[in-house]
């Protein structure tokens, strides 16, 4: 079940041993909506994974303190350390990660199987 975040609760959820993911997304946003969906089905299939997400227009405290300029956004976390984030908030450097061969977010952001794909592949 995808975790609702705020400000308050973001730092400890994001802490946790093992793999976090976070999604930051908007209403308005029509890949966004598209993505959550995926996301959430994706969190299904994964019990043991924490997923959580913030509605940027909701938590806008959360998003200036993470320099969220582009949404939809995916940051995945393991034991407390940002291992993946895409897009950054710098246009040349559009994905930051430290897994080798991590795919860019476009690469599975309309596609169930490749985005457990990748959530496997970080276990």
């Amino acid at each position: 079940m995808t975790t609702t975040l705020t400000s308050s609760t973001y730092g400890d959820f994001t802490a946790q041993e093992g793999l976090a993911f976070v999604l930051f997304w908007s209403t308005s946003c029509g890949p966004c909506l598209r993505f959550r969906r995926i996301y959430k089905a994706v969190d299904g299939q994964f019990p043991d994974i924490p997923f959580g997400e913030a509605e940027v227009e909701i938590q806008f405290r959360l998003v200036e303190e993470l320099d969220i300029s582009t949404i939809p956004v995916l940051l995945v976390f393991h034991d407390g350390e940002l291992i993946y984030r895409d897009p950054t908030p710098r246009p040349e450097n559009a994905t930051y990660s430290t897994v080798e061969g991590a795919p860019r977010f476009l690469e599975f952001m309309y596609s169930e199987e490749r985005f457990a794909a990748f959530v496997e592949s970080l276990r």
